[in-house]
C-alpha cells in the first residue's frame, strides 16, 4: 500500500499545488466514496422496506442496503415489478454572483429525474455514465431541496435489454459520488488531449459563455511542478480551441514507467486570467498495426490481464477508493498490465489509479447481450468518451460485450475521441466476429474462449490481430491458471498475437441478508474469478503470476557445481534488468517434527545487474558464501521501478540433509502372527500386513486400530473404461531380516508387479513397489492409502505451494514448509484457502496429524505427486472438473488429470492437458513414520496454580 500512498501524494501535488484564479469548486452533496457516504432521506416503492420514508446512504445501491428485491440479471421473478426509488437531500448553498452552477451525476441506476427546489431540472437514461445538469436557475440562497426519483429499470427498451439482462448482479440507487459545480460565467467545461511519444502534443479546450476572454494560454508541467517547455496559446474559437506544441526530452508514460504531467489552461482577457482549468496526462503512443499487434512507444507488447467488475459483496457497485486501489494491488500481484472493465466503464478514481500505478485499461460501454438503440446509444458512447478520453491508461474502446456490438457507433467513438483509439467488437464463443461488420480496418479478432485448435489457428494461419477478450474462464479450481502456459507460449511465438483477457478478476458474490448473512454468487454463475469474492487466492492465482511474471529464470536447483550464474529472460517491455531491485537469499526450512513452519533466511545478498534490455537473456551473477550447499534452497526475489515485487523463484541445494531427524533407534519386532496377517511392533505402534499380498491393512496405535491402512492400493482411471486390470488376486508374502530392518517382500499380488517393505531401526517405513497397466491413455495413475476424512485434522509439507496443481495447471508455486487445517473449502461458496484437499507437487516430505494425537509422514523418494483425501468441487461446475479416486486417502500419483474450465472440456485444450500416455512398467518409493516423534512420557498436568 505504500507504493499507493505515494501516487496518490502525486496527483494531489497535481491538483492543489499553485494558485487557481476562479477556478471550478466542487461541493459534495453525497460521500465522495462508498466508505464516506453521506444519508439522504429515502423511499422506495416495492420489496424489501418499501412505503415508507426512511434514509439510506449515498452513494449506495439500495439492494445492498436492506431496500427492494435482489435481482441476478438472468433471474426470472413473477410480477417482475422494477423498483422505484425517491431521494430527497436537503442542503445550504450561498451561490455567488455571475457564477453558473451544475449537478453531477457519476452514476445513477438507471432512469433519473432530477427536481431542485421544486424546478424540474433534468432527466437522464442510463445507468453506467456520468451526467449533469445545469441548475443555475434553480439553486438559491439558504436551504434548498434536492429530490431525485430513480427507477431501476428504464422507459427506452433497448436499455432494459442492455443493461437489465445481463450474467451479473442488478443494482438499483445512486451507487456514485454526486456533487455540484461551481464555474464563473466563462469557464473551460472541458479539454480533450493527445500526447504522442514524440513531443507532439494537441488540446481541444471546450469553452462555455465566453463574453470577455480572447485567449487560451497554456502550460505543461512534470510531476516535480517543474515548468515544461514554453507556455502556448490560441485565439478562442466558438465552442471549441484547438491548441499544438511540441516538446523535447519528456518521459513517456507506459504501464511499466507512468510518467505524468499535468496541463494547466487558462482564459485570458487582455492581462488578466479569467479562469483556471487543469488536467493531468501522459505522453504515449499506443497503435494497432493491423495483421501485426499491438505497439506502446514503438515497443509490440502482448496484453495480459482479466476482465473485472465494479463490486464488493458488502456494497455492490458502490466502491470505496480503498476497493479500487485494493482492485488495481491484485492485478499489479498477477503480474497483468492490462484490464477489461467489461460491460460498462469503471469509478473514474480507478482509471486515475490506472494512470498513476501503470495498468493499460480497455474500457467498455454498457451491454452485455443487447445493443443500445440509435437514439439513446451514441449519447452514452459520447457521455462514455467525454468523461475518460484523457486517460493515458486507456488504449481501447470495447464497443459492446457479447452481440451488443452496434457498428454505427465505430463514428461516434472516432467522433469524440480525439486520439482516435480503435473501438473493438467484441463477439461470443459460437458466432462469427467478421460478419455484418466490414469497417475500414482490420479486425482484432476478440472472439471469446477459444479451444487450442482455434488458438493455433488463430494465431499461426490466419492474419488477425487475436485478443481473445474472455479466455480460460476460471469457474472454481478450473480455467484461469489450467493450460495458460501452454495459450501463452503460442501468444508469445505469433506473429498476430494481441494477448488475453481471462474471465474474470475476482468472483461476483453478493452478500445476501435474505439467506443468512452469506455470499451468494449464484452458484456457477457469478463464482469465475481468478480470486474470490474478496480477493481470496485460488490456485489460478498463482500461476498466472509466475506465467505472466516479465522475469523468468531458467535454473530449477542448485547443486555442488553451481558456479554462481543463473539464466534469466527478461520479459519487461521497457525496463532493463539494472532498473531493478534483485536479491539472492540463501534459506533453511522448518523441519517434519518442528513447531515451526515455513523458513529462515540465513544469508541475503543484492543481485549488480550491468545490463539486460527488455526482451533480452542474459545472466544473473550471485556472490554466494561458500557454504551456500549447507543450505536447504535458493531464494531470488525481483521488484520493478516502483517497488512492486514482480517475481520470487526458490530452488532446492542438492544436499544430503536427514529431514526426519530420528536419533533414537527401536527395532521393529514381529509377532507370530496367526498366518493370515503379520504384525510388526515399535513403540505403541503396530503395522498389520496382509501374509498373502503383503499389503499394510491396518495401523494400530496403543493395540487400537486407526483408519489408516489397505497401503499400497492401485489407483487409475483410463481414458478408454475397457482398459481394466486384476487387483483382487495376491500371493504369498515373505519375511526377511537384513542389517537389523525387517523386508517383506510380494510379488505379483492385488495388481503390482512386485511390492518390497523395509522396516528400518530408525522407524523409517519404506515402500517399493512397480505395476504394470495396459497400454493406453490414464486420467491418473498411482498407489494409495485408506483414511478416514473425518480422522485428518492438518497437514504439515515441505514442498511448493500453497496451493494444489494438476496436470495442466503445475506453475506458481513456491518452495516452503506450509501448515494447512482442514476447513471446509466449497469452490465459489465457502472459501478457506488453500484448499487441503488434492494434488501437490513437486513435495519433498509431508506430515499429517489425525484424530487421538497420531501422526504419520511421508517422504517422496521418486517424484511421485501427493494426493490428499478427495477434493470438493462447487455447484454445477459445468465443464470444470478433474478425474480423481471416489474414496477418502493419502494418494501418489505417478500422473494425475488434468482440469477443465466452464466452458472447455479438456479435451479442447491442447496436448498439455490430455490424458498420460502409459506403455511400460512404473516403479517408485516412499517412506512412511508413524508417531516417530513422540515421548515416551509426557508430564502429568496440574490444575493448580499459584498466584
Amino acid at each position: 500500500m505504500k507504493l499507493f500512498k505515494i501516487k496518490l501524494l502525486i496527483l494531489l501535488v497535481f491538483l492543489f499545488t499553485g494558485s487557481f484564479v476562479d477556478a471550478q469548486r466542487k461541493i459534495f452533496l453525497s460521500g465522495q466514496d462508498a466508505a464516506t457516504a453521506v444519508d439522504w432521506e429515502f423511499k422506495i416503492s416495492v420489496g424489501r422496506n418499501s412505503g415508507g420514508w426512511s434514509t439510506i446512504p449515498v452513494p449506495s445501491n439500495w439492494e445492498a442496503e436492506g431496500f427492494g428485491y435482489y435481482l441476478y440479471g438472468m433471474d426470472k421473478m413473477e410480477k417482475r415489478n422494477p423498483a422505484v426509488g425517491s431521494y430527497r437531500k436537503s442542503f445550504n448553498f450561498s451561490p455567488k454572483a455571475e457564477h453558473r452552477y451544475f449537478i453531477v451525476f457519476q452514476g445513477s441506476m438507471t432512469d433519473t429525474t432530477v427536481v431542485l427546489n421544486g424546478q424540474k431540472v433534468g432527466f437522464h437514461q442510463g445507468g453506467y455514465t456520468e451526467f449533469k445538469l445545469e441548475v443555475t436557475d434553480a439553486i438559491k440562497t439558504g436551504e434548498n431541496l434536492l429530490e431525485v426519483e430513480v427507477n431501476s429499470s428504464s422507459l427506452n427498451d433497448s436499455i432494459v435489454a442492455a443493461e437489465r439482462f445481463a450474467d451479473f448482479w442488478m443494482f438499483g440507487g445512486i451507487y456514485r459520488p454526486v456533487f455540484i459545480r461551481e464555474v464563473p460565467s466563462e469557464f473551460v467545461e472541458r479539454v480533450a488531449i493527445d500526447a504522442q511519444m514524440d513531443g507532439a502534443f494537441e488540446m481541444d479546450v471546450f469553452t462555455d459563455g465566453i463574453q470577455n476572454a480572447q485567449e487560451i494560454r497554456a502550460q505543461v508541467y512534470d510531476a516535480q511542478w517543474n515548468k515544461v517547455g514554453a507556455a502556448f496559446s490560441a485565439t478562442i474559437a466558438n465552442g471549441k480551441t484547438r491548441l499544438s506544441a511540441r516538446f523535447d526530452d519528456i518521459q513517456l508514460w507506459s504501464h511499466e514507467m507512468p510518467n505524468l504531467y499535468t496541463v494547466v489552461v487558462e482564459l485570458i482577457n487582455g492581462d488578466a486570467v479569467n479562469y483556471q482549468y487543469r488536467q493531468t496526462f501522459g505522453f504515449r503512443t499506443f497503435e494497432v498495426r493491423d495483421h501485426d499487434g499491438f505497439y506502446l512507444n514503438g515497443k509490440r507488447l502482448l496484453l495480459k490481464g482479466a476482465s473485472m467488475h465494479s463490486i464488493r459483496p458488502e456494497t455492490g457497485r458502490a466502491l470505496s477508493f480503498a476497493d479500487m486501489e485494493e482492485n488495481l494491488r491484485w492485478m499489479k500481484e498477477l503480474n497483468f498490465n492490462c484490464v477489461r472493465t467489461h460491460c460498462y466503464p469503471p469509478d473514474s478514481h480507478f482509471l486515475d489509479l490506472c494512470d498513476q500505478l501503470g495498468l493499460l485499461v480497455i474500457n467498455e460501454i454498457g451491454g452485455w447481450w443487447k445493443p443500445l438503440d440509435m437514439v439513446v446509444g451514441p449519447k452514452i458512447v459520447k457521455e462514455f468518451i467525454v468523461r475518460d478520453v484523457n486517460h493515458p491508461s486507456i488504449v481501447l474502446w470495447a464497443n459492446g460485450n457479447h452481440m451488443a456490438h452496434v457498428p454505427e457507433f465505430d463514428e461516434v467513438f472516432f467522433k469524440w475521441d480525439i486520439q482516435k483509439r480503435r473501438p473493438l467488437k467484441n463477439e461470443a464463443k459460437a458466432n462469427d466476429i467478421f460478419k455484418n461488420y466490414d469497417p475500414e480496418f482490420d479486425i482484432v479478432n476478440t472472439t471469446y474462449y477459444p479451444g487450442y485448435e482455434k488458438l493455433m489457428k488463430g494465431l499461426f494461419e490466419e492474419n488477425h490481430i487475436l485478443l481473445p477478450n474472455e479466455t480460460l474462464h476460471a469457474l472454481y479450481d478450473g480455467g484461469g491458471g489450467a493450460n495458460l502456459k501452454t495459450y501463452w507460449d503460442a501468444f508469445e511465438a505469433s506473429k498476430v498475437g494481441g494477448g488475453m483477457m481471462i474471465w474474470a478478476l475476482f468472483d461476483e458474490g453478493l452478500m445476501r441478508t435474505d439467506m443468512g448473512y452469506t455470499v451468494d454468487s449464484q452458484g456457477s454463475k457469478a463464482a469465475d474469478g481468478i480470486l474470490g469474492s474478496r480477493g481470496e487466492r485460488t490456485g489460478c492465482y498463482y500461476t498466472v503470476r509466475e506465467v505472466w511474471s516479465p522475469v523468468v529464470i531458467a535454473n530449477d536447483r542448485i547443486d555442488s557445481g553451481f558456479d554462481g550464474k543463473l539464466d534469466v529472460h527478461n520479459k519487461f517491455t521497457f525496463l532493463n534488468l539494472n532498473q531493478c531491485a534483485i536479491q539472492w537469499k540463501l534459506l533453511n526450512f522448518a523441519n517434519p517434527d518442528s513447531a515451526n513452519k515455513g523458513h529462515r533466511s540465513v544469508a541475503t545478498g543484492k543481485v549488480v545487474v550491468a545490463d539486460i534490455p527488455a526482451g533480452s537473456k542474459g545472466t544473473l551473477s550471485l556472490d554466494l558464501p561458500v557454504t551456500y550447499l549447507s543450505s536447504d534452497a535458493l531464494s531470488i526475489e525481483v521488484r520493478d521501478a516502483s517497488g512492486q515485487l514482480v517475481y520470487t523463484k526458490r530452488m532446492p541445494i542438492m544436499n544430503d540433509r536427514n529431514w526426519f531427524r530420528a536419533n533414537l533407534k527401536r527395532s521393529f519386532s514381529k509377532d507370530k502372527g496367526n498366518g493370515k496377517v503379520i504384525i510388526f511392533r515399535r513403540g505403541t505402534t503396530a503395522l498389520q500386513f496382509d501374509a498373502n499380498s503383503g499389503v499394510l491393512t491396518a495401523v494400530l496405535d496403543k493395540n487400537k486400530e486407526t483408519s489408516l491402512g489397505n497401503f499400497p492400493s492401485l489407483e487409475f482411471a483410463a481414458e478408454d473404461s475397457k482398459l481394466k486390470k486384476e487387483t483382487s488376486s495376491g500371493s504369498r508374502a515373505t519375511v526377511s531380516e537384513e542389517d537389523g530392518a525387517f523386508i517383506i517382500e510380494s510379488k505379483n499380488t492385488k495388481g503390482f508387479d512386485f511390492l518390497k517393505w523395509t522396516l528400518k531401526p530408525s522407524g523409517e517405513i519404506v515402500l517399493d513397489y512397480a505395476y504394470t497397466l495396459p497400454k493406453g491413455n490414464y486420467h491418473y495413475a498411482g498407489i494409495g492409502m485408506k483414511v478416514a476424512a473425518n480422522d485428518v485434522l492438518r497437514k504439515r509439507w515441505l514442498g511448493e505451494g500453497p496451493a494444489r496443481i494438476w496436470k495442466n495447471r503445475t506453475q506458481g508455486g513456491l518452495l516452503d514448509v506450509y501448515a494447512v487445517e482442514k476447513q471446509i473449502n466449497i469452490p465459489g461458496a465457502v472459501y478457506n484457502p488453500p484448499e487441503f484437499e488434492g494434488c501437490f507437487a513437486p513435495w519433498n516430505w509431508a506430515v499429517f496429524y489425525l484424530k487421538n494425537n497420531l501422526n504419520i509422514g511421508f517422504k517422496n523418494n521418486t517424484d511421485v505427486i501427493l494426493g490428499v483425501l478427495k477434493p470438493v468441487n462447487g455447484h454445477s461446475p459445468k465443464k470444470a472438473v478433474w478425474h480423481y479416486p471416489d474414496q477418502d486417502g493419502f494418494f501418489f500419483f505417478d500422473c494425475i488429470s488434468s482440469v477443465g474450465s466452464k466452458w472447455k472440456p479438456t479435451s479442447e485444450f491442447g496436448p498439455d492437458a490430455q490424458p498420460t500416455r502409459i506403455d511400460q512398467q512404473i516403479k517408485g518409493s516412499v517412506s512412511m513414520r508413524v508417531n516417530w516423534n513422540k515421548p515416551d512420557r509426557k508430564a502429568k498436568r496440574m490444575d493448580v496454580e499459584i498466584e
